[in-house]
C-alpha cells in the first residue's frame, strides 16, 4: 500500500492524534529529561555535549536517545534536508530488507514506531497488507520522526576532520556551501552508515 492509494479506515485524525498521542506518552513520562549537562564555552563559543555525524535512522535514533536522556545532541549530515541516509538516493532496493515487525528507532515508544505511523494514514488493514515497507515511506517517516521529536539538525554541513585536543574537547572542522569553520564538543557520535 503506498501513500498514493491509501486505505478507506483511516483512523479518525490521522497523524495529528498519533503526535497528540506521542506528546501526552512524553509527557507522563516526564520525557525529555530535564537537560543536566553543565554548559561549557570554548574561545567564547559553546561547546556540544554531544555531536552526532550523520542525520540517517541512526543518528536520528542516537540524537533522540540522548534528548530523552536530557542530553543535548546536534546532527550533522552533508545532505540537504530530507535526503540523509540512502533511502531517497543511493538504495537500490525498492523496499527495506528487514521484516515490517522490527519498531526500528522508536526507543520503546509505541507511538513513535514505523507501524503507528503507518496505520494513523493508511489504516489497519493496510498494515495487515503490506509485506515489506517502501524505501520511500520509510524516507517520509524518518522526516516525521524528526520533526516530531525537534531534533537539532544541521543539513549541508560536512564535517572534514575531528581532532581530539588536550583538554578533552573534539575539535570538528565544518564545511557548509557558504564557509568553514570549527565546532568543539565533548563527545562525537559517527553515525555515517556504509558510506562512512
Amino acid at each position: 500500500m503506498s501513500p498514493d492509494h491509501p486505505a478507506s479506515s483511516n483512523p479518525p485524525g490521522g497523524l495529528a492524534a498519533l503526535e497528540a498521542r506521542l506528546a501526552e506518552d512524553l509527557s507522563l513520562l516526564e520525557l525529555p529529561a530535564r537537560e543536566w549537562v553543565l554548559g561549557k564555552q570554548h574561545d567564547g563559543g559553546e561547546v556540544l555535549d554531544v555531536a552526532v555525524i550523520g542525520g540517517g535512522m541512526a543518528g536520528l535514533a542516537a540524537a533522540a536517545a540522548l534528548k530523552l536522556l536530557g542530553v543535548r545532541a546536534r546532527i550533522f549530515d552533508r545532505s540537504p534536508q530530507g535526503l540523509e541516509g540512502p533511502w531517497a538516493t543511493t538504495a537500490r532496493m525498492e523496499t527495506l530488507r528487514s521484516p515490517k515487525q522490527l519498531t526500528g528507532p522508536a526507543l520503546g515508544l509505541p507511538a513513535l514506531t514505523f507501524r503507528a505511523w503507518f496505520e494513523a494514514q493508511f489504516g489497519v488493514p493496510a498494515w495487515q497488507a503490506l509485506d515489506k515497507i517502501d524505501r520511500l515511506q520509510w524516507m517520509q517517516y524518518l522526516i516525521w520522526y524528526r520533526r516530531v521529536l525537534a531534533l537539532e539538525v544541521c543539513n549541508d554541513h560536512t564535517i572534514e576532520a575531528l581532532t581530539p585536543r588536550a583538554d578533552g574537547l573534539v575539535a570538528l572542522s565544518v564545511r557548509t556551501p557558504e564557509r568553514r569553520f570549527d565546532v568543539y564538543a565533548r563527545r562525537v557520535v559517527l553515525a555515517t552508515g556504509r558510506d562512512g
